[in-house]
């Protein structure tokens, strides 16, 4: 039996603009099975260099609710690789969250590859939350789906705590892939790096939210966000709104937006040495993927993405 799920408060920015804009938030009303295939795991790393991964496979047809707890201890340190994938034109919908907690020297590396079906439908939410001088790292490849919210959050509340993420796609066809970052700043001299990039081809569409807030406290604090957009079509749509939100005086904060298309000197210069504008195209997609891709470390995993988007 099929029930409609209704979201309304999806991807929401801490600090809302024009509502014309249609930024603010993502809603969302999705009609998947009322029989949800729900599981929760907890990890817990207490030493250095381990390594966990965990692989979904989605039936066709199915909602799925999935929640994950990762931490990790103090002077610890764990990667955690994540991929979701489903038969190729499978349907259905996915419900994910993943908190993660990184005590005082702690480091986590999230992996998180998403491959599915071209008709399913996925919330993938994460929590994380640093202390003093630990790390948190999240790679994110987003390549299948129909409709796609991915968020993710994290509060540097520790003393040189750091955030990073490196963030791939390629949205195409009738896709609509909507990103939403949120990095709070608490701790003093913590720091945030974000780079997301990507491809937006076809009567896609693609939405970008990214934020970084420095609070009250949080002095001698930095961060940088940096997006790359490649547009490969006319009929796309995409928004972007990197923002930086400051209640403190003494921090350096930077974001820069690269959105555009093959320029006709790039395409000339492929095309005199026999490549068509089409292969063009593919190579450049191929590379934006494969640039965060390589910082995965499982080979097999590299290569099943390289398999997907050689498709």
């Amino acid at each position: 039996m099929k029930q409609i799920y209704t979201f309304k408060e999806l991807n929401k920015i801490p600090a809302l603009t024009w509502n014309w804009l249609k930024m603010n938030r993502a809603n969302l009303d999705v009609e998947a099975e009322s029989d949800v295939i729900s599981e929760k795991k907890e990890i817990v790393a207490t030493k250095p260099n381990e390594k966990v991964s965990l692989h979904f496979d989605f039936e066709d047809g199915k909602t799925y609710e999935h929640e994950q707890i990762i931490t990790a201890r103090e002077n610890s340190e764990i990667t955690v690789i994540m991929d979701y994938s489903s038969a190729e034109n499978a349907s259905g919908f996915s419900k994910i969250r993943t908190k993660l907690v990184a005590e005082a020297n702690a480091k986590i590396h999230l992996v998180k590859v998403q491959l599915l079906g071209s008709d399913f439908v996925q919330i993938d939410d994460t929590v994380g939350e640093c202390a003093d001088n630990a790390e948190i790292k999240v790679t994110q490849v987003e390549l299948g789906g129909a409709k796609i919210f991915a968020q993710v959050k994290n509060d540097l509340n520790g003393f040189m705590s750091k955030f990073k993420s490196h963030t791939a796609y390629l949205c195409k066809d009738k896709q609509n892939f909507d990103f939403n970052y949120l990095v709070n700043h608490f701790g003093e001299k913590s720091d945030t790096r974000m780079w997301i990039k990507g491809v937006v081809d076809g009567e896609a569409t693609k939405t970008y939210r990214g934020t970084i807030d420095f609070k009250n406290g949080c002095a001698e604090s930095t961060g940088d966000e940096q997006e790359e957009t490649l547009l490969m079509s006319p009929t796309v749509i995409n928004k972007s709104i990197p923002i930086i939100l400051c209640d403190e005086e003494n921090v350096a904060g930077s974001h820069g937006s690269t959105i555009g298309r093959l320029s006709a000197d790039e395409l000339f210069y492929m095309q005199s040495r026999g490549i068509t504008e089409d292969e063009a195209k593919k190579m450049m997609a191929r590379a934006k993927i494969i640039s965060v891709a390589n910082q995965i470390p499982d080979s097999a995993l590299v290569e099943k993405i390289t398999t997907f988007i050689d498709k």
